[in-house]
């Protein structure tokens, strides 16, 4: 095995030479292509490779092994990239079935209550909070099946509903708010008054 190593190393035509190939009588005029010249050049390496898998029974299993390893890497690959069955989709945040009047003055009463750095930033900003609110209405629409709603149908949403174009972090981070007001303690948790 210790004698294959360097021969690993050769090109096609140092092995092939080694082998008792020997050298191309005639070498490649000048007139071939570099298409040509490639498929000749391929040609000679298989054809040394070959002499030497007839010749060689390790050469030959180090071939096979190794056919047998990209194979196994590409049925894995194919796995990882196309799964059987998708993923099922999250259930959506409950929301209450309250008009969107209440649902300002529960937030407005939860930002005065809550001494958070995030509330001080939310009471200074109306166009967020107000953005929230229109997110609530889309949100509850949306998730009326109770499927949690994808960014692209809460983008659209936003869009038809408060004429606001948002880039994807918006629509994540709105989302993510939404479902945060939403949870125990929050202003728009099912069971707050």
């Amino acid at each position: 095995m210790a004698d294959s190593e360097p021969l690993a190393r050769l090109t096609p035509e140092e092995v092939a030479f080694l082998l008792g190939g020997g050298v191309d009588e005639a070498p490649a005029p000048d007139d071939m292509t570099p298409a040509e010249k490639r498929a000749a050049r391929f040609a000679r390496a298989n054809a040394a490779r070959t002499a030497r898998r007839a010749a060689d029974p390790a050469f030959a299993e180090h071939l096979r092994s190794g056919e047998r390893e990209r194979q196994a890497r590409h049925r894995a690959a194919a796995r990882t990239t196309h799964p059987a069955a998708p993923p099922p989709p999250s259930p959506a945040v409950p929301l209450p079935p309250i008009p969107v009047r209440e649902a300002a003055r529960r937030l407005v009463d939860h930002l005065r209550a809550d001494a958070s750095r995030q509330a001080q930033q939310l009471r200074g900003r109306t166009d967020l909070v107000q953005r929230y609110l229109d997110g609530f209405v889309v949100y509850q629409h949306l998730s009326a099946g109770g499927r949690r709603p994808t960014r692209g149908a809460l983008a659209e949403g936003m869009r038809h509903l408060a004429g606001v174009e948002l880039t994807p972090s918006q629509v994540q981070n709105l989302r993510d708010h939404i479902e945060g007001f939403a949870r125990p303690g929050g202003p728009w948790h099912p069971d707050t008054e």
